[in-house]
């Protein structure tokens, strides 16, 4: 038996809670329980895992619940659980943020509408039609050139490179987003409706998807919520999803290449790693630079000074007075009370 802290085998036995072993460390003075679970946490990774498998998968809360109650016999509350989802959805988003993919010359783009908050947000997209892989997402408030280009330089970036066709439907945000990111080295092609040649079909039916989703936990709250659930749920898609088109395999084994993550028990039991790419990811200023660039924001108030600056004089009491300030003929006597022969100088 090690630490689960510092690794030394220096422990002893330190009494059972619930039937759980416990051991004490004498390197590093902290207590830990003989079983799965991680430092700090009394619950095993299995059970975790499974909770954020069903999340994911598209199962409610109290649902989640239940499961985990007649599966393992332990009753877990629905914010419990809640709060493995948002701090394992950050650490996946981490360990495939520098993850490059190897993807095809053409894309597809669209977007559809979630609820954040009670109010009505656009959700941009662009997936990968060879191996379906979903490169980029965006939540925005408008259908903006802005938005448009601000998804298109994200996938950019993520694939390593431009693709040869893009595929959008016929917003008109598209056309000059499109030319903003790519020039004229890119294709674009307006699909029209009800048609199998040059179609939207494969991102509509990943928004179908992801609307079964949020469809149950009927929206988010706020939007840093619904940022880091929709990037959670393109690891899940991209690295965990089954998909039959691609023969029961998720997108990222369909490219042949190693991956970070296989599975959600990767993300809770393992720490985290510097993830695997095939190609430098390309760092040259881009022409959304100035768009992707935040205004600093500028203090109301000064920052305040130490206590020991603060010590003002007499003389500085008297300046900074707002009664009048008067001074005598050779300017070395500062009153707040005017005198005969002296000079008002604030």
């Amino acid at each position: 038996m090690n630490c689960k802290y510092c690794g030394s085998p220096n422990v002893i036995k330190f009494g059972t809670f619930n039937g759980v072993q416990r051991y004490w460390c004498k390197d590093c003075k902290r207590k830990f329980a003989d079983n799965r679970a991680l430092p700090k946490m009394k619950t095993d990774t299995n059970i975790i895992s499974s909770a954020l498998s069903c999340y994911f998968g598209g199962m409610p809360l109290d649902a989640i619940q239940r499961h985990l109650k007649q599966q393992f016999g332990i009753y877990y509350s629905e914010m419990g659980i809640y709060n493995w989802v948002k701090r394992f959805s950050k650490e996946a988003v981490n360990r495939i943020k520098d993850f490059q993919p190897i993807v095809g010359d053409t894309w597809i783009a669209d977007e559809t509408m979630l609820k954040v908050g009670g109010k009505k947000i656009w959700f941009f997209d662009v997936i990968d039609e060879k191996t379906r892989y979903l490169l980029a997402s965006r939540l925005a408030q408008s259908r903006t050139i802005k938005e448009a280009a601000l998804v298109m330089n994200e996938a950019k970036r993520r694939a390593g490179k431009s693709p040869k066709r893009i595929i959008t439907d016929r917003l008109a945000a598209y056309i000059d987003g499109i030319e903003l990111v790519f020039g004229g080295d890119t294709k674009h092609i307006q699909s029209k409706p009800f048609t199998d040649v040059n179609s939207t079909n494969i991102i509509e039916r990943f928004q179908g998807t992801l609307k079964d989703r949020t469809k149950i936990i009927r929206g988010f709250k706020s939007m840093p919520t619904a940022e880091l659930l929709t990037d959670a749920w393109l690891v899940h898609y991209n690295f965990f999803k089954e998909h039959e088109s691609l023969g029961n395999i998720p997108p990222a084994q369909r490219m042949g290449i190693a991956t970070p993550l296989k599975s959600w028990a990767e993300v809770v039991v393992s720490p985290a790693k510097v993830s695997l790419s095939t190609k430098p990811i390309t760092t040259e200023p881009t022409l959304l630079s100035v768009l992707q660039t935040k205004p600093v924001r500028q203090r109301k108030y000064p920052k305040r000074k130490p206590r020991e600056l603060k010590q003002r004089t007499f003389t500085q009491a008297v300046i900074t007075s707002s009664k009048g300030v008067y001074a005598d003929r050779s300017g070395e006597r500062l009153s707040r009370k005017p005198h005969r022969g002296w000079k008002r100088i604030y």
